[in-house]
C-alpha cells in the first residue's frame, strides 16, 4: 500500500491522528511487510528523507520490537516484521484511514460551499488547474453540481488519466470556452498568473479556494 503524507498544518494535534513521524513509521512497516529485499537507501528514497534519518527510524523500530534486523551475507541487512510490528502497522493504518476520511469530508464540504457561491455568481463551466488531491475531490463534488466540468490542465502530467479524464496542457485553454479556472495547487499566485496569463486567461477568470 502506497502511503502518501497528509498535511499536518492544524494547530491542534489530536493524538489519535497521525503526525509525520507516525506516517514514516507506517510507510517503513508497510515496506518491510512486503518481504522484499530492502536497503536503507531504498527506504530513504521512498520516504523522501535523509539516509541518516532512515537509519534512526529503523534502529528505533528495532528497539521497540516492531522489526528484526538480521545480518546476512556480505554485510547486508534484512528486515523482518514482528507480531508486535504487525499490530502497530494495523493501528497506524486505522488512524491513517481515519485521518484521510476526515480530510476528505472536510474538503468536500468546503468545495460544495465554494461551488454554490460560484453558481450564485452565474458560473456554469469550470476548468481545474493542476492534478492534485484537491482536484480529485473537486471532480467528485462537481458530479452533483450544475457547473460543467470541462477539463483538467497540468503541464506536468499531460496525457495521464485523471478520474476518467485525460489531463490536458495549459495551452489547450485557448481552445476552451469556460467561465472560470479553479486553482487546485499550492503554487505561488505569481507563478500561477504567469502560467495562465501566457495562455490568454484573464485574471478575473482565475479563482482560488476561499
Amino acid at each position: 500500500m502506497n502511503i502518501p503524507l497528509l498535511s499536518t498544518e492544524s494547530p491542534h494535534k489530536d493524538r489519535e491522528l497521525l503526525d509525520r513521524e507516525s506516517l514514516h513509521t507506517l510507510q517503513i512497516l508497510d515496506e518491510v511487510a512486503t518481504g522484499k529485499s530492502l536497503t536503507q537507501r531504498d527506504l530513504s528514497h521512498k520516504l523522501g528523507i535523509a539516509l541518516g534519518m532512515t537509519n534512526n527510524y529503523l534502529k528505533r523500530m528495532a528497539r521497540e520490537g516492531y522489526i528484526q534486523i538480521i545480518q546476512a551475507e556480505r554485510k547486508r541487512l534484512h528486515y523482518l516484521l514482528t507480531p508486535k510490528g504487525l499490530a502497530e502497522k494495523s493501528a497506524l493504518t486505522y488512524r491513517y484511514i481515519k485521518r484521510s476520511y476526515q480530510f476528505f469530508t472536510g474538503a468536500r464540504r468546503k468545495l460544495e460551499a465554494f461551488f454554490i457561491d460560484l453558481e450564485n455568481a452565474g458560473v456554469r463551466s469550470l476548468v481545474l488547474y493542476k492534478a492534485t488531491v484537491i482536484a480529485e475531490i473537486a471532480v467528485l463534488v462537481l458530479q452533483d453540481r450544475p457547473i460543467q466540468f470541462l477539463a483538467i490542465i497540468d503541464d506536468d502530467a499531460v496525457g495521464k488519466n485523471f478520474l476518467g479524464h485525460k489531463i490536458e496542457p495549459v495551452k489547450s485553454l485557448v481552445d476552451l470556452n469556460f467561465d472560470r479556472v479553479l486553482v487546485t495547487t499550492e503554487d505561488s499566485a505569481e507563478k500561477i498568473f504567469e502560467d495562465l496569463n501566457q495562455n490568454i486567461v484573464e485574471k478575473e477568470k482565475i479563482c482560488f479556494l476561499q
